[in-house]
C-alpha cells in the first residue's frame, strides 16, 4: 500500500483549499446574508478535519472534494487534488477528479485545457496510452500546452515502438522548444533500419541508416548498423569504412567494432591492415579488447608464449581481470605439475570474478548490464550506455 502523505504537509493545504473554495463558492451570497451565515463550518468539514488528524488523508480528500463545487475560482484546487492522487499512485481517483472538472461547461477554455492536460497525464500513468495520446493531440490542435504535450507524445511513441510518429513528433518538438533532438531521431531511424533488415529488405535498411547518419553525424549506432548491412551485402570494403568511422564519432566505443572490422579485413585478405589498425588502437587508446585481439593475432602468427609475454607486459602497464583470464588460459597449455594446478585454481577464481559481471554502464543513471543497450532501460536516455572502463572493464 502507498504510504500516507505526512500530516504537516497535507493539513495546511487542505484546510486552505477548503476555506478558499467555500469562500469563493459562496461569495455571491454575501450581499444576501451575514458573513457568519455564508461561511459556516458544517459537519462535513469537521469530519474531514478529523480524518486529517488521524492521518486518513484518502478519506479526508474525498470529503473536501465533495464539499467544493467546481467553478472558475475552485478549479485549480480540484486539479491540484487530482494531481496529488496521481503522485500517490491512485490514478483512478485522479482520473475521476479531472474528468469531473472537464464536465463543467462553465469553465474558461484555459482552465479546461489545463484539466485536459492533467487527465492526459493520468491516462499515461495508468498505461492507457491511446486515450492519453488522443488528449495530447487535442491539446496540440488547440495550441495549448504544446511543448509539454509533444514531450509526452514522444515518450508514448517510444513505448509503443511507433518510430515513424516518434520522428514526426521529435521534429515538431525541435521547432516548439528550439532544442535539438537529432540524437533521438537518428536512433528512431536506426530502429526502422533494423526492422527492415530483419525483414530482409537490406536496400531499405541501408537507406534508413543513411538518414540516421545524415541526421546525426556522430551516431555510432548508425555506423555499426551500416557496417553490418554492408557485410551482409558482401561489400566488406564499404563495411570497413563504416566501422572505422566510429573512432572519430566516439573513441570509447571502438571496442564494439573491432571484431567485425577485423572479420572484414580477413575477408579482404588484408592481414597487414589488421596488424596496423590494432597497433594504432593500442598505442592511442590501450583498451583490453584491442589488447586481447592483438594477442590472438600473435598466437596465430607466432606462438602462445609470445602472446603470453605480450599480455604480461600489458598487464604491468594496465591491470585487467579479462587480461589475466586470457593469460591463464594460454599459459595452461605449456605448464605442468604444481604450476599447472595453481593456474587451474587462478582460472576458477578469475572465472567467478568475471561471471555475471556487467561490462556496460549508463553514464546518466548508473544502470549496469552485460548487454549493450542503445536506449537505457533505467533512465530511458539514448546513447548513454558505454563500456565499463578500468580493471574490471575495458
Amino acid at each position: 500500500m502507498m504510504e500516507h502523505t505526512p500530516l504537516f504537509i497535507v493539513l495546511p493545504f487542505f484546510i486552505l483549499a477548503f476555506m478558499l473554495g467555500v469562500f469563493f463558492g459562496r461569495k455571491k451570497n454575501e450581499k444576501k446574508s451575514s458573513l457568519s451565515s455564508s461561511f459556516p463550518l458544517g459537519s462535513d468539514y469537521f469530519k474531514g478535519l478529523n480524518y486529517l488528524l488521524n492521518e486518513q488523508t484518502d478519506k479526508a480528500i474525498d470529503v473536501f472534494v465533495g464539499m467544493l463545487d467546481v467553478g472558475e475560482e475552485t478549479v485549480d484546487t480540484h486539479i491540484s487534488l487530482g494531481n496529488l492522487y496521481r503522485q500517490r499512485g491512485e490514478v483512478e481517483q485522479a482520473i475521476k477528479i479531472h474528468q469531473n472538472v472537464i464536465a463543467k461547461p462553465s469553465l474558461s477554455l484555459a482552465k479546461r485545457n489545463h484539466a485536459l492536460y492533467e487527465l492526459a497525464r493520468d491516462f499515461m500513468n495508468a498505461g492507457l496510452l491511446d486515450r492519453s495520446e488522443n488528449l495530447f493531440q487535442e491539446l496540440i490542435q488547440k495550441q495549448s500546452h504544446v511543448t509539454s504535450a509533444l514531450k509526452h507524445l514522444l515518450s508514448i511513441y517510444q513505448q509503443e515502438h511507433d518510430w515513424d510518429n516518434a520522428i514526426l513528433t521529435a521534429k515538431k518538438l525541435e521547432s516548439a522548444s528550439n532544442k535539438s533532438f537529432s540524437l533521438q531521431v537518428a536512433h528512431f531511424y536506426c530502429e526502422l533500419a533494423l526492422i527492415s533488415k530483419k525483414n530482409g529488405n537490406l536496400k531499405e535498411a541501408l537507406k534508413l541508416v543513411k538518414r540516421a547518419i545524415g541526421t546525426d553525424k556522430q551516431s555510432v549506432r548508425a555506423s555499426i548498423i551500416e557496417g553490418g548491412i554492408y557485410q551482409e551485402l558482401k561489400n566488406c570494403k564499404a563495411a570497413t569504412r563504416s566501422y572505422r568511422r566510429v573512432e572519430q564519432q566516439d573513441p570509447v566505443m571502438i571496442s564494439e567494432i573491432l571484431e567485425p572490422l577485423l572479420t572484414c579485413y580477413k575477408e579482404l585478405k588484408n592481414y597487414k591492415e589488421i596488424e596496423s589498425y590494432l597497433d594504432h588502437v593500442l598505442k592511442k587508446y590501450d583498451g583490453i579488447t584491442s589488447t586481447l585481439l592483438y594477442a590472438q593475432q600473435l598466437q596465430q602468427s607466432v606462438d602462445d608464449k609470445t602472446a603470453a609475454l605480450f599480455i604480461v607486459d600489458s598487464l604491468r602497464k594496465r591491470p585487467s581481470i579479462r587480461g589475466l583470464s586470457f593469460l591463464i588460459d594460454i599459459s595452461l597449455d605449456f605448464t605442468k605439475g604444481t604450476a599447472h594446478d595453481n593456474l587451474l585454481i587462478l582460472q576458477e577464481i578469475t572465472n567467478k570474478l568475471l561471471e555475471n559481471k556487467p561490462i556496460y554502464h549508463c553514464t546518466q543513471c548508473g544502470f549496469n548490464s552485460n548487454s549493450m543497450y542503445w536506449h537505457c532501460p533505467g533512465c530511458k536516455s539514448w546513447s548513454s550506455i558505454k563500456p565499463i572502463q578500468g580493471i574490471e572493464g575495458e
